[in-house]
């Protein structure tokens, strides 16, 4: 490479130098001295013309210089060279001064030739000082050759990073390219390519003064991390100090005992030295080995064979290098924490903070094993706890004294507390349309107040929390100006808005659903003054719904949170379409066995919040909301869902319509979550205890708990985040039931006191993206089977009319299976999330919940319907032969079966709309996939055995004189038909999917 060195040649005899002195007066140019760069051979030629009797005769000769002229800048300003050499209009003449001036401006790196010579000036006794200079090309291109591991987008990066100064259309600059290769050889080094040559070179541009820098790369072999072994070490496994070297243990499979390795890390030389710095020496020093000494690896370099991407045989093998790693581990004597000394650095100075306080505050008790981790998150305390107090600069100094023989460590803590500083003035900037006002009031610090670190962190995760801004980090986004004489602070917010709008666009095809797409709207800082406007509408072949709300934030300029929304729902439950597009296939049951119904919901709510304490992140909430709800209903099995469960005082045909739910919920929430969508730190608790039945005719009580818990790990890179949430909804009162006018039973009806019951579509069911990711929406719930008298028709060819086809109608008792939902439920979900560029991350999640019906007798016929079934007319007998109960049964293993999907999921938090776009893959791990059969169809035997007399069934029955028909049309026809219709309960196919692959526009939590 191009070594910068000048070399002043002196001349080898005095006999050329006179000859230069004798053709002075020539008109060749006398030159005094020259300096160039080769391109060629990369080096500087520097000449020194001078002779020493022309210096003498100088002098002698008192010359005064005329004026100094610069030939050949064109992009450098003469003024500028004449501010960098000492020489000026006037001064006396003296070569050694001018040797300096060229010097000077030679190093400047403007030129790559640069000549001074000295003519006579036509006034007597004066010289003329003329600098030709060349200037140095500009770089019109960088290119690099070669280059495969790392792209041009990293390089320009990590110059940008090391200030290398070196872009296209700067000057040639040989020191920065020399400072190029050594960043791009390190560069290459942490990407494996260890034994990389990195090689400049030059092409000049023919009619330009400009040069392609080109940069000639050889990565050769990457170069990976082999086998690591330890020597000395007995307090720790290998294994165990492996995995402290994050940089350096291979990516593997964690298990108990031992790690199976997977894939191998890139050896670098920086990171090695992290890993035994941090992670070996860390990893004794936090156990008590204060003295260890871990000694200098031994490294070998060794040629590896390894399948391309981990394929034996299809993808062939590659060859490449590896590095073994031994290191010398010399543990040394394990200490103990002796005794803690608290002083202040000033000896002059008592600390302003009790010092027995301060002492309760370090984890280390006497006698405790010496842990270097803990004494620094101590410093990290102590300067939290100096920062409530306005000690902004406050430095703690640990200073230890090793006591070998008691192997005791005694710790001393030199406090340097400096100047305590109070707030002048909080400013904001970058806020263009949220009022300050509206940033003020989430400040829990104001102005001429101790600056205390904690509260001004705690400001900043409430304004994270509006959601209006760029994410705030509370030490970048505040410039804190100091004032060390009056002891206070100006604080400058920078902000950064987000934008107002977020419109959220949705679509796709789902179980519940069908093929649906949605719009939502929302201003989440109206005019500045942080109010939310939020519109939605969604529209499916089995869906649609209408949402419009409006949240005042601060009512009246106190921290009261209200707000109001209006909805507007229709949804189709065509269970034979859903079972369809769930399972792929059409369902191969009767339709009227299934679900069919539309439920039209058309409220209200009205909330408010209110904070427990000024500024408190737990807050009491109230909300009151009003629901009409009416049903219509397609086949019989609808109406019996609504009809014939106790769930309400009115029954029959007038169930359907008119269920109106009034419900006041109190609420109080827990929330220091950062950020709304892409959460990173905090939790967040919320339990809500709804009442219905302050007017209306729905009589319930719903309890809801949630919980959301988000923590960084990996040095705050990646995050873990957990969510539970629980609900349980029963109901309460009574009501007498009424005994239609028109019905006969016995024993007779008679009005009787029964339980009030939850509505069915008031009950819990689980399912989609908002709780366990692989299953369908609302498509978890407990199965049960609703008795129903039905009138089936059985045909037979009366063979005395010539085979002409008749019918009649038998009653059945058939069971139709359907989904109640359940009363309680329970879910879970486990995320690592992952961010990858940008706005994209990665997360691998873990959904499982169940749901089932803890009050069976939640489940039961209607009173009035249940005798309307066991009246005479109908199936009197199917109590003691039928089996037949009030209670309805639940299909086996279908009541609080686990459900759980793992998998891995994809979100894009788009800037202009403010919606998180995802993709998520997830793999069922439980689920329920069966045939559910309903109880056998139940016919009276008294029917039976009217049909044998009435068509001549043979011994047994008594034949009807009136009845020509041979014995054969029973036997041969009719039995048959009744033995079908007794041997063919109802079935659901239960089939939950194995995998599932959606897009969404949301989160699960």
């Amino acid at each position: 490479m191009i070594a910068l060195v000048f070399l002043f040649a002196i001349a080898s005899s005095a006999a050329p130098r006179e000859e230069r002195s004798a053709d002075a007066s020539s008109s060749r140019p006398s030159y005094l001295f020259s300096a160039s760069f080769d391109y060629a051979t990369g080096k500087e030629v520097t000449e020194d013309y001078s002779a020493p009797e022309q210096r003498a005769a100088a002098q002698q000769q008192q010359y005064i210089i005329d004026h100094i002229e610069f030939i050949g800048n064109r992009r450098v300003r003469s003024d500028t060279l004449n501010a960098r050499i000492f020489s000026r209009k006037g001064d006396v003449y003296n070569e050694e001064t001018l040797r300096r001036d060229f010097q000077a401006l030679w190093n400047t790196q403007f030129f790559e030739d640069v000549k001074l010579r000295v003519e006579d000036s036509p006034k007597p006794n004066e010289k003329i000082i003329i600098f030709e200079v060349k200037e140095r090309p500009q770089i019109r291109r960088i290119r690099y050759d070669g280059i495969h591991s790392v792209s041009e987008s990293d390089i320009l990066d990590r110059f940008k990073e090391r200030k290398v100064g070196l872009s296209v259309e700067s000057q040639f600059d040989p020191t920065k390219i020399k400072k190029a290769e050594v960043v791009l050889k390190e560069l290459l080094g942490e990407h494996g390519r260890q034994f990389a040559k990195v090689t400049p070179q030059y092409e000049r541009i023919t009619s330009s003064n400009a040069v392609i820098l080109v940069f000639k790369i050889e990565e050769g072999p990457k170069v990976k991390v082999g086998k690591i072994k330890f020597t000395g070490n007995h307090a720790f496994s290998d294994r165990k100090l492996i995995r402290a070297m994050r940089h350096d243990r291979p990516y593997g499979i964690p298990l108990y005992f031992w790690d199976i390795a997977v894939l191998s890390k890139t050896y670098d030389r920086g990171k090695l030295s992290e890993d035994l710095e941090v992670g070996v020496r860390g990893l004794y020093r936090d156990n008590g080995y204060f003295k260890v000494s871990v000694g200098e690896p031994i490294l070998e370099n060794i040629d590896t064979q390894s399948y391309r991407l981990g394929v034996p045989l299809v993808m062939g093998r590659s060859h490449g290098k590896a590095v073994n790693i031994t290191i010398p581990i010399e543990e040394g004597q394990r200490f103990r924490m002796g005794t803690l000394k608290i002083v202040s650095s000033d000896p002059d100075k008592a600390l302003s903070l009790k010092v027995d306080a301060l002492k309760s505050a370090f984890p280390l008790k006497q006698g405790d094993l010496f842990s270097t981790e803990k004494v620094r998150k101590a410093l990290e305390t102590y300067g939290k706890i100096y920062g409530e107090y306005g000690f902004i600069d406050f430095t703690p100094e640990p200073d230890t004294e090793v006591d070998d023989v008691n192997r005791i460590i005694n710790l001393t803590l030199r406090f340097d507390e400096q100047k305590q500083y109070y707030i002048r003035r909080i400013d904001f900037s970058g806020n263009t349309t949220t009022r300050d006002k509206v940033i003020r009031r989430q400040l829990v610090i104001d102005e001429g107040q101790l600056f205390n670190k904690r509260l001004w962190e705690l400001s900043v995760l409430r304004l994270n929390q509006l959601d209006y801004f760029d994410k705030i980090e509370a030490d970048k986004a505040a410039e804190i100006k100091r004032n060390n004489k009056d002891g206070t602070v100006d604080i400058n917010l920078k902000l950064k808005e987000k934008g107002k709008q977020s419109i959220g666009l949705q679509g796709g095809v789902s179980g519940l659903a069908g093929s649906f797409i949605g719009l939502t709207y929302q201003t989440n800082n109206f005019l500045g003054l942080g109010e939310t406007l939020t519109f939605s509408a969604q529209f499916g072949d089995l869906s649609r719904s209408f949402m419009f709300g409006f949240t005042e934030p601060y009512l009246f300029d106190r921290p009261i949170s209200s707000g109001f929304t209006i909805f507007s729902s229709r949804y189709k439950f065509d269970q034979a379409r859903q079972e369809a597009l769930f399972t792929g296939r059409s369902v191969s049951i009767n339709p009227q066995f299934i679900q069919n119904y539309n439920q039209d919901s058309t409220g209200f709510t009205l909330f408010a919040s209110y904070p427990a304490r000024r500024f408190s992140f737990a807050r009491f909430g109230l909300q009151y909301g009003l629901t009409r709800t009416n049903i219509t209903s397609f086949n019989q099995a609808s109406s019996l869902l609504f009809e014939s469960l106790q769930f309400r005082s009115l029954t029959g045909p007038s169930a359907l319509n008119g269920i109106v739910s009034s419900t006041i919920t109190p609420s109080i929430t827990y929330n220091t979550i950062d950020n709304p969508i892409n959460s990173t730190r905090g939790k967040s608790y919320y339990y809500a205890l709804s009442f219905s039945g302050i007017g209306g005719n729905v009589k319930s009580i719903t309890n809801v708990f949630d919980m959301k818990y988000f923590h960084p790990i990996q040095k705050r890179r990646n995050v873990i985040g957990m969510h539970f949430s629980a609900a349980y909804i029963t109901s309460y009162g009574s009501t007498t039931s009424t005994c239609p006018a028109t019905l006969i039973t016995f024993p007779p009806c008679t009005p009787q006191s029964v339980p009030n019951e939850v509505p069915p579509f008031s009950r819990l069911y689980m399912g989609g993206e908002s709780d366990i990711r692989g299953f369908d929406v609302r498509s978890i719930s407990p199965v049960t089977f609703i008795p129903e008298a039905t009138a089936q028709t059985i045909s037979y060819h009366d063979p005395t009319s010539g085979g002409t086809l008749r019918a009649f109608t038998v009653p059945v008792l058939t069971y139709v299976a359907t989904l109640p939902g359940g009363d309680l439920q329970g879910f879970g979900n486990l995320e690592y999330r992952i961010p990858i560029a940008g706005p994209v991350t990665a997360g691998l999640f873990l959904d499982t919940g169940t749901d089932g019906i803890v009050r069976r007798n939640a489940l039961q016929l209607n009173p009035s319907g249940f005798q309307s079934l066991i009246s005479p007319g109908q199936f009197p007998n199917a109590q003691t032969l039928g089996n037949l109960t009030q209670q309805l049964p639940l299909a086996p293993g279908t009541n609080f079966r686990l459900r759980a999907s793992t998998g891995i999921e994809f979100v894009v938090n788009l800037p202009i709309i403010q919606a998180p776009f995802r993709i998520y893959y997830a793999y069922n791990v439980h689920r329920l996939h069966e045939q559910l059969v309903a109880r056998s169809p139940y016919i009276e035997p008294g029917q039976i055995r009217a049909l044998c007399n009435d068509f001549g069934g043979g011994p047994g029955c008594n034949l009807n004189p009136m009845n020509p028909l041979p014995f054969s049309v029973y036997n041969l026809a009719i039995a048959p038909e009744l033995q079908i219709l007794q041997n063919n309960p109802g079935r659901l196919n239960y089939f939950e999917p194995k995998t599932t692959f959606r897009f969404t526009v949301s989160r699960t939590f």
